[in-house]
């Protein structure tokens, strides 16, 4: 018999043996190691919340500067609008017959 059918199917040798799996309780060392895992998600989740309140600041913030720098263009649009379009030099057109 290989050693993981031997582990796979109940035998009276793995039974005997004192360190079985059916006898087998969590302990202190689990319960600190559950206790240390949850105190380290409770810190990630108080800080993401924190960067979370940063970034939607920065995001207000910079959405407030873009509806600033848009009205702003807003009004420098309409003034542009009042002034007559002028047209830059204009080359001269060339014929074929020219060339």
């Amino acid at each position: 018999m290989n050693a993981v059918s031997g582990l796979l199917t109940p035998s009276s040798t793995l039974l005997a043996d004192s360190n079985s799996l059916d006898k087998t309780k969590p302990g202190l060392v689990a319960f600190l190691i559950i206790l240390v895992m949850g105190l380290a998600l409770w810190a990630l989740l108080k800080n993401m919340g924190k960067q979370l309140g940063r970034a939607k600041d920065h995001f207000e913030a910079e959405d407030a500067a873009l509806a600033a720098a848009e009205a702003a263009s807003v009004g420098k649009a309409e003034a542009v609008a009042e002034v007559p379009k002028q047209d830059g030099p204009k080359e001269p057109k060339k014929d074929a017959a020219t060339e």
